[in-house]
C-alpha cells in the first residue's frame, strides 16, 4: 500500500481549474480529490459552493477507462456555524471515502482575504482558534482535521507566539480531535508555501500529548504541478517525531500505511527496521 496525497482540488472546486487527469498522469497510486464544500462563502460572493457529485462520479468513470489508479472521492467540508444543518444534510446524502474538516471564513471574510492581513495577528489567531474550537465541539463527523493554521497563514507567527496565544485552545481542539479519531493533517502548502513548518513541528507534539497518533499528508493542490509537493520534508518531520504510519481512508474506513516500506531479504522474509 502506498502513501498518497489526501488533499487535492479540481475544477469541481470553486477555486480550481485542474483536471482530474492532471493528477492521474503523475502516479500509479490511489487518487482522491477533496473538493470544497463551502456554505455562505465570502470568497465566492456569499454563495453556497456544493461540488457536482454526479459530475465527479461521471468524470471518474470516464477516466477509469484510461487510467488504472484506484479512484476515491473525498470532500473538504468547510464548517460555518450558521450553515451547520446544510452541511450535515449534504454529507448525509452523498457518499465519500474521506472527509476533511476545515475552517475557512468568519461569514464576512475568508481568512486569506487581504482585509484579514490588516488586523492584529494575535486578534486573528485567537478568533480563529475560538471558532475552530466551537466548531469541532459541535461538528466532528470527519476523518481529518485539515490545515489547523489556515487562519494565520498570512502572518509570520512564531512558535513562541503560537504557544503563548494559541496553545490553550489547540490543546482543547486536539483533545476533541483525538476523542473522535480525527487525524491531524500535515498540509504542505501551509508548511512550505506559507512557511509554517515550525508551527506544524510544534503542533505534532501537542497532538501527540493529547493521545493523537493519526496523521495524513496533503498538498492542498489546486493545480497538477503541486501534487505531493514537499512530501519528502513532511515525511521526514513525522519520522523525527517517531511516527511510523500514515492514515488512509476508503469509505471512512482507516488503513495505516508504513512510512518506511518493510525490508525483504533474499528469502522473501520480512525484516524489522527497528
Amino acid at each position: 500500500m502506498a502513501i498518497y496525497d489526501q488533499h487535492m482540488h479540481t475544477l469541481y472546486s470553486f477555486d480550481s481549474e485542474a483536471q482530474l487527469r492532471d493528477y492521474l498522469a503523475q502516479t500509479k497510486a490511489p487518487v482522491v480529490t477533496t473538493e470544497h464544500l463551502e456554505f455562505d462563502n465570502p470568497d465566492d460572493g456569499g454563495r453556497d459552493d456544493l461540488p457536482d457529485y454526479a459530475g465527479m462520479v461521471r468524470t471518474q468513470a470516464a477516466l477509469s477507462e484510461h487510467y488504472h489508479n484506484e479512484l476515491l472521492l473525498g470532500i473538504e467540508a468547510g464548517y460555518f456555524a450558521p450553515a451547520e444543518l446544510r452541511l450535515r444534510d449534504y454529507l448525509a446524502n452523498h457518499d465519500f471515502d474521506l472527509t476533511l474538516l476545515s475552517f475557512h471564513h468568519d461569514g464576512k471574510h475568508d481568512y486569506l482575504d487581504t482585509q484579514i492581513a490588516t488586523l492584529p495577528p494575535k486578534q486573528v489567531l485567537t478568533d480563529y482558534f475560538s471558532r475552530m474550537l466551537m466548531g469541532i465541539q459541535r461538528f466532528h463527523d470527519a476523518d481529518v482535521l485539515a490545515h489547523f493554521d489556515y487562519g494565520v497563514r498570512q502572518f509570520e507567527i512564531t512558535p513562541e507566539q503560537l504557544e503563548a496565544w494559541g496553545k490553550t485552545a489547540l490543546d482543547q481542539i486536539f483533545a476533541i480531535a483525538v476523542e473522535h479519531d480525527l487525524a491531524l493533517e500535515l498540509n504542505t502548502k501551509s508548511m512550505y508555501k506559507w512557511h509554517n513548518a515550525t508551527l506544524y513541528d510544534l503542533a505534532i507534539t501537542w497532538y501527540q500529548a493529547a493521545g493523537g497518533h493519526l496523521f495524513t499528508i496533503g498538498s492542498d493542490a489546486h493545480e497538477g504541478p503541486h501534487y505531493e509537493a514537499n512530501f519528502a520534508q513532511a515525511l521526514a518531520m513525522l519520522k523525527r517525531h517517531g511516527i511510523k504510519e500514515i492514515a488512509t481512508y476508503r469509505r471512512h474506513e482507516r488503513t495505516m500505511v508504513p512510512i518506511e516500506p518493510p525490508v525483504i531479504d533474499a528469502d522473501n522474509v520480512y525484516l524489522s527496521k527497528n
